[in-house]
């Protein structure tokens, strides 16, 4: 069975803001992961490319 890694997420965006709960598959290391989050908050409520993640917190270790 593979890890899962949990994290609540606070981003904005051009509108405002606001908070998501996430589950990933691998742990988020690197600035490009961070890239990657943004752009999936973006596709998933279809928001503008202005996404940007102000702070993240792993809810599971």
């Amino acid at each position: 069975m593979s890890a899962e890694y949990k994290y609540f997420i606070s981003y904005l965006y051009e509108d405002g803001g606001g908070n998501v709960d996430l589950t990933l598959e691998e742990p988020i290391q690197s600035i490009d992961d961070i890239r990657g989050v943004e752009k999936a908050i973006s596709d998933e409520f279809n928001l503008s490319d202005s996404v940007t993640i102000q702070n993240f917190i792993q809810l599971n270790h």
